[in-house]
């Protein structure tokens, strides 16, 4: 049995932030704002992992009212929704990421990104793609005020299992 899930999610760049993305720091002057890390990369990865699974977001995992998870790194949550989901039996038949953003310029991170998620994902980098694009100077995003990231994740049943 295959499921395909969407995960999508959007940061305000903020000053005096670390910038993360795909659980690697991104030399910046600005970071992303957010309850944890607010890596948004790794955020959309686990949307779409737990969408495949219908198990809700990250918000219902994870909450940002929850004050346990201030300023957590997203690593975290990911090995969590990883848990969840090889407890159902399934596992990652590939991602494709598009990061969204004028600034900072994303292209010379892409394989580092997508070493350090084969790593965390327990997946080869072949069935991973990271891309990078802009708005063309349109709204929030274009701007350089926010960097948003839509991901897509097919996940499959493992032979044998039956839960």
């Amino acid at each position: 049995m295959y499921r395909i899930g969407l995960g999508y999610d959007i940061h305000r760049l903020v000053k005096n932030r670390k910038l993360f993305i795909g659980g690697i720091p991104i030399p910046s002057s600005f970071g992303l704002d957010g309850h944890s890390d607010a890596d948004l990369l790794i955020h959309s990865i686990c949307d779409s992992i737990l969408g495949a699974l219908a198990k809700g977001d990250i918000g219902t995992h994870f909450s940002n009212k929850n004050p346990k998870y201030k300023n957590k790194r997203s690593n975290y949550f990911l090995v969590e929704v990883l848990k969840i989901m090889r407890k159902e039996g399934y596992r990652i038949i590939n991602i494709d990421s598009t990061l969204i953003c004028e600034k900072p310029k994303l292209n010379r991170y892409k394989n580092k990104i997508t070493k350090s998620l084969e790593k965390k994902l327990k997946t080869p980098k072949e069935y991973i793609s990271v891309k990078a694009t802009t708005s063309e100077g349109l709204g929030p995003i274009g701007m350089s005020m926010a960097i948003a990231c839509k991901t897509v994740v097919l996940i499959k049943k493992q032979a044998g299992c039956n839960t």
